[in-house]
């Protein structure tokens, strides 16, 4: 990708960011203390007519503990690290899209040939996150950075490091940086409560194999669409070197005969300029707020900010029942709920319809079987009705 494509793509990106509520944005706290987080933001590039146009664009850096999904039943946004919810929102950016066609309107993402809908494949996926993703890819970048005890090699026998004591092919946030390549879950103080959400590394290694789309997704488009391009601004040599590690030499063990499962691989692709709200100093403290905003067309635009998984002011403290319309337009609720109206499947529940769809399940855990060799570590079921 040349540099004034790059510098086109940031400079939208950043200016977009400036519109945002300040809802959505981290703060300076009453004592003084500045918070960060981490933008990230999907964009279509026309290659025909070198047209940019934003999809999604979000902030956060938080994950729900995994105790906290008991009470979800699809509506609260388990992991609202940014570039997963930009891949949350690009999904619920293409089931509105089908729904307009099936209704009868256009769509510039999206066509629609003998009842079947195809992706516009002139329109390439770019992913900009403002900083090196958590979990492998970061494991360098940090190392570089801190002096913690995180940072001290943790022997094999020390069951501390896992996030289950059983299953050592899957590590608990940054504990033991002397470990490269292995699946991590989402970062955090080890005396919080646990969360089972593995790392934006890891999710974004799984989507150059299972693809862009959600299972919701997956069923309607006639072929899975993939990330064309990554883009972090600033990158260094070390950076580099964790990036390549685990977008593409994690798949070097993948054998011949899985051809059917070959990653699509993204460029990675550095670019100048950083996100005014990044982690500047130690001192500063990660914003607890996350945001989306969905660029369904240039006429429809919705923003929403995210606290505790779900929009801003509905949260419910405790084991208290959520709020009734608590629910993202980018939470599984919705999007299960735009997918019935797309097609009903009523009779069933969202965990039995992704049940059904044997061939992208096989997919996805045979992946996950070359990430953690020892078997993988589930989040909790979270399932909804219509």
């Amino acid at each position: 990708m040349d540099s004034v494509l790059k510098q086109r793509i940031t400079a939208l990106i950043y200016d977009e960011y400036s519109k945002l509520k300040p809802s959505s944005k981290p703060v300076i706290k009453s004592n003084g203390t500045k918070e960060w987080t981490v933008l990230a933001s999907i964009v279509a590039w026309n290659s025909r007519d070198d047209k940019i146009r934003m999809i999604c664009m979000s902030t956060g850096v938080k994950a729900l503990p995994n105790e906290l999904l008991k009470r979800s039943n699809g509506k609260m946004l388990h992991d609202c690290h940014a570039e997963i919810l930009s891949i949350r929102g690009l999904n619920t950016v293409i089931l509105h899209h089908i729904k307009n066609l099936k209704e009868g309107e256009t769509s510039d993402l999206i066509n629609e040939v003998d009842d079947k809908y195809i992706w516009k494949m002139e329109n390439q996926l770019i992913l900009y996150i403002s900083r090196v993703p958590c979990g492998d890819a970061s494991m360098n970048t940090i190392e570089s950075q801190d002096e913690t005890s995180e940072t001290f090699e943790i022997p094999d026998d020390n069951k501390t490091q896992y996030l289950k004591c059983e299953n050592s092919t899957i590590l608990r946030g940054r504990l033991n940086f002397t470990k490269k390549g292995y699946v991590r879950s989402k970062p955090g103080r080890y005396d919080s409560q646990i969360t089972f959400s593995k790392s934006c590394s890891d999710k974004l290694c799984t989507k150059q194999v299972t693809s862009l789309l959600n299972c919701l997704t997956y069923e309607l488009l006639s072929e899975p669409i993939y990330l064309n391009y990554l883009i972090i601004p600033s990158l260094n040599e070390t950076d580099s070197i964790g990036l390549k590690r685990c977008f593409q030499d994690r798949f070097q063990n993948t054998s011949d005969r899985e051809q059917s499962y070959q990653p699509k691989l993204f460029d990675i692709e550095n670019c100048e300029g950083k996100f005014v709200d990044d982690k500047q100093s130690v001192e500063e403290t990660p914003s607890a707020m996350s945001s989306i905003k969905l660029y369904f067309d240039q006429f429809n635009i919705q923003e929403q900010a995210i606290l505790n998984g779900v929009k801003n002011g509905s949260y419910s403290k405790g084991s208290k029942p959520l709020r009734k319309g608590c629910e993202t337009a980018i939470s599984r609720y919705s999007q299960w709920k735009l997918y019935n109206q797309i097609n009903s499947e009523r009779d069933k529940s969202y965990v039995q319809f992704k049940h059904h769809q044997k061939s992208r399940r096989v997919m996805v855990e045979h992946f996950r079987h070359v990430l953690s060799s020892e078997g993988w570590v589930p989040t909790l079921e979270d399932d909804c009705n219509i």
